[in-house]
């Protein structure tokens, strides 16, 4: 039944839902943050893990009353990291905006500079970190995010540079100058609160260079003003400098740049003259079909020596700022960016000491107008089949968990720094157990969701009504599932994978980004562990995976040395340019093997794909999927009754299974269970807990009280919950772009969540249910009827509450 719902973000937890018991406070008492054998460690040696929210902007100075009421309500939570995120953001005057508040920004604007801190802002900054140190809550420190940079700032060309320029600071000199000043200034200023530096407080987890950045993924016509075109000219400069140095004279490029007797230099492009045009690219590194036309937009050769040289560009400024920050005493592992999705743009940022990423569901398209969102679908997460969602589309289409997996590489820990499904589609609780879970499966070392609130202030955002689908302190979704989200990744209810699966990618892979690059993220880490592995010192992969899977943009890699190989390969040359095509990689890969099909050898080491394209080349993966779980059984990899079984996505632990054929999600431990989707006619959660539901959709959740399992305990907290969102919120046709038709979704009147409709059965003598609303507060107390060896809870949603304290007695 939909209920009418309140959740006000800075009021704390009490009773069971009082899950500050998974902190241990204050934060740095273990130590400095380590990376040590791909993952994080305290100076001590205790692994860490971290989940959190990010704050943005204007959130990153609050007065001292909310900062205090703010850290209290995330340690209830069980929240261990805050990411303060764009505290370097420009002045705004309206309310909740992704802006720094007048009276108190962290840069002091109002001096007519970027270059000062401001007094006030400074102040509440430090009492935050403070605050939330104080309680056992970690810091994430971003540099450069959305800051001005000001006229007065003494730039190389006139006027200013807007707010969230990207690209261009990591190549123009004086804005590095103005990064490096500010990183000194912020992380070397002591907070009177904690009497530490940042360099000095190991509360700090990690220091990120700067956010959502990359040389290559931005076209030249990013930041349009005018005021931007020098900062556009040095780009283009450098590129035609690149190929200078690489080729020497226009001629030696234009040979190098044709094929076949056709040439993708046009005849206006001249590299003495700067005019030789780069890659336009977009919010992600643009793909590039290795088989296209070798004189298109994007061409082949074009795209090729443009990789190059953003990689060397991206490597370029990274080394040199972790260098300096270094230099200037900092002592926590530091991070280049995030958002990153092309494997060459993976590739460029490997120079820091963790890889993160950002992954979103639903994202709506920006700007936002009023409290309209435009995007596609939306897609409901529970029936989203990641093997047959990018079909005629491509990588733009992708779950939370394919896109994360883009970025993670072997020997460095990993986070996902931003990651939401907005609650654009009524029923998207599934998204975020889901994530939580395959990030135990796949062992990563941190989560930091977007954005728990944009404001200043504890009290000026409605408890009652979503204002912006960015802040999600209100969303039932997120709120009422997080104390088992933070006990499931912080305590390791969802066991690591048996099996590791390597992803290898050849230098000459770097130069291409084929339309389905994304194949096998889309498929290993639902089932087992999955890494990045990138070869500098030839093409043969060494590593000690399970298996290791060629990316396969080009046809090069050697896996003999692997325990298990795939191969196939996207194009039939080893390099981009189609100068070298290799005859016999995948033939001698074949030897010793038999064909289970038409172009699909399997042998006792490898499995080979004569050509991928016939298998795979729409977007459906399905038929690879199901190859490869054939492939990993005989190899004694994965067990029976896991893999892919019947369109089921079964973890090589047997703890997880995604059905989104039939629209179900299911865990089961020996310490949590969940359930989402489509009710079964009965949702066993365990051996002494079952529901049967009458709601369409509903999301099930399972947590003893205390240390022990499922098995022995004898209270349990219960989250049961359908749709939630606003109670007008109304779907509209939206306008048709980049080949997509968007829906606009406003969203209208008041919160709710859709209560449990069913029968709660649990194995016992006697028995009590109370009613929770969100922070614990009991709003009914119900006892069972007894039926047998069970005591039977009739529930028919009437009261307000998605969570339950289950009591065995």
């Amino acid at each position: 039944m939909r209920q009418k719902f309140r959740i006000h973000k800075a009021e704390s937890n009490k009773g069971v839902l009082d899950f500050s018991h998974l902190l241990d406070a204050p934060a740095g008492k273990h130590g400095f943050v380590e990376s040590r054998n791909g993952h994080f460690y305290f100076e001590d040696g205790t692994r860490a893990r971290f989940i959190g929210f990010n704050v943005a902007a204007r959130s990153n100075t609050p007065d001292h009353v909310t900062a205090d009421k703010m850290a209290e309500r995330f340690a209830s939570m069980g929240v261990n990291i805050i990411r303060l995120h764009a505290a370097d953001g420009p002045i705004g005057d309206e309310p909740g905006s992704w802006s720094s508040c007048r009276e108190a920004p962290l840069i002091d604007y109002e001096s007519g500079s970027s270059r000062k801190f401001h007094k006030e802002g400074l102040d509440r900054f430090d009492y935050f970190a403070a605050k939330l140190k104080e309680k056992g809550i970690y810091l994430h420190i971003d540099l450069i995010v959305s800051r001005e940079f000001m006229e007065a700032d003494k730039l190389d060309y006139p006027g200013g540079a807007p707010s969230c320029i990207k690209r261009h600071a990591m190549y123009n000199e004086r804005l590095i100058e103005l990064q490096k000043e500010y990183a000194k200034a912020l992380l070397h200023h002591v907070n009177p609160y904690t009497g530490l530096a940042l360099i000095d407080d190991p509360a700090v987890v990690t220091v990120q260079i700067n956010n959502e950045d990359s040389a290559i993924k931005w076209p030249m016509e990013a930041d349009a003003g005018e005021q931007m075109k020098p900062y556009r000219d040095e780009v283009q400069k450098r590129f035609n400098e690149y190929l200078l140095m690489k080729y020497y004279t226009r001629e030696r490029l234009k040979e190098a740049w044709t094929y076949e007797g056709v040439c993708a230099l046009g005849e206006e492009e001249d590299p003495v003259q700067g005019t030789v045009r780069g890659v336009q690219g977009g919010f992600y590194q643009p793909e590039n079909d290795p088989n296209g036309p070798w004189d298109g937009e994007c061409g082949p050769a074009r795209y090729a020596d443009f990789m190059e040289f953003g990689i060397s560009m991206n490597r370029k400024f990274y080394q040199m700022m972790k260098d300096y920050l270094h230099s200037i005493g900092v002592k926590v592992p530091i991070v280049t960016s995030n958002l990153i999705a092309g494997a060459a743009d993976v590739y460029g940022h490997t120079d820091g000491d963790l890889m993160e990423n950002n992954s979103y569901f639903n994202h709506p398209l920006l700007p936002v107008e009023g409290n309209t969102y435009l995007t596609v679908g939306p897609s409901e997460y529970v029936s989203t089949n990641p093997l047959t969602m990018q079909k005629g589309v491509g990588s733009m289409s992708t779950t939370l968990l394919s896109l994360g997996s883009v970025a993670i590489v072997g020997g460095k820990p990993f986070m996902l720094s931003e990651w939401n499904e907005y609650g654009l589609h009524p029923f998207h609780s599934t998204a975020f157990v889901h994530t939580i879970a395959y990030a135990c499966l796949n062992d990563w070392d941190g989560l930091i969701l977007y954005n728990h609130h944009t404001s200043e202030n504890w009290d000026d955002q409605p408890a009652d009504e979503v204002l912006n689908v960015f802040d999600v302190y209100n969303d039932p979704a997120v709120i009422c599932q997080w104390g088992f989200l933070a006990s499931v990744f912080l305590k390791g209810l969802v066991s690591t994978a048996k099996n590791l699966i390597d992803v290898v990618y050849t230098q000459n892979d770097l130069r291409t980004l084929p339309k389905f690059h994304s194949m096998p993220s889309t498929f290993f880490p639902y089932i087992s562990a999955t890494r990045n592995v990138f070869l500098d010192g030839g093409d043969a992969y060494q590593g000690h995976a399970d298996i290791a899977v060629n990316a396969g943009f080009l046809n090069g890699a050697d896996l003999r040395d692997a325990k298990h190989g795939v191969y196939y390969a996207w194009s039939e040359y080893r390099d981009a340019q189609r100068r070298f095509k290799e005859e016999n990689r995948l033939t001698r890969a074949a030897k010793g093997t038999r064909e289970i099909q038409a172009g699909v050898h399997l042998g006792e080491q490898a499995v080979v794909f004569d050509d991928i394209a016939s298998i795979a080349g729409d977007g459906d993966y399905r038929a690879f999927a199901k190859l490869m779980d054939q492939a990993m059984k005989e190899w004694g990899v994965l067990p029976e009754g896991t893999g892919y079984v019947d369109g089921k996505l079964i973890s090589d632990t047997g703890e997880m299974v995604f059905d989104p054929e039939h629209s179900r999600y299911t865990i089961h431990t020996p310490h949590c269970a969940y359930f989402s989707g489509a009710p079964e006619e009965t949702i066993l959660l365990s051996d002494k807990v079952s529901i049967q539901s009458r709601n369409e959709r509903i999301s099930i959740s399972l947590l003893p009280v205390g240390e022990g399992g499922l098995k022995e305990a004898k209270e349990y907290v219960l989250t049961a919950m359908g749709v939630s969102g606003m109670d007008e919120a109304a779907c509209s046709a939206g306008p048709e772009m980049m080949g997509m038709t968007f829906t606009a979704v406003e969203f209208k009147g008041k919160l709710y969540a859709e209560t449990l409709e069913g029968v709660l059965c649990v194995k016992a003598k006697e028995a009590v249910l109370e009613i929770l609303n969100p922070v614990g507060d009991v709003l009914a107390e119900l006892n069972g009827e007894q039926a047998g060896e069970q005591v039977r809870f009739a529930l028919n949603g009437e009261v307000p509450g998605v969570q339950y304290h289950l009591i065995i007695k």
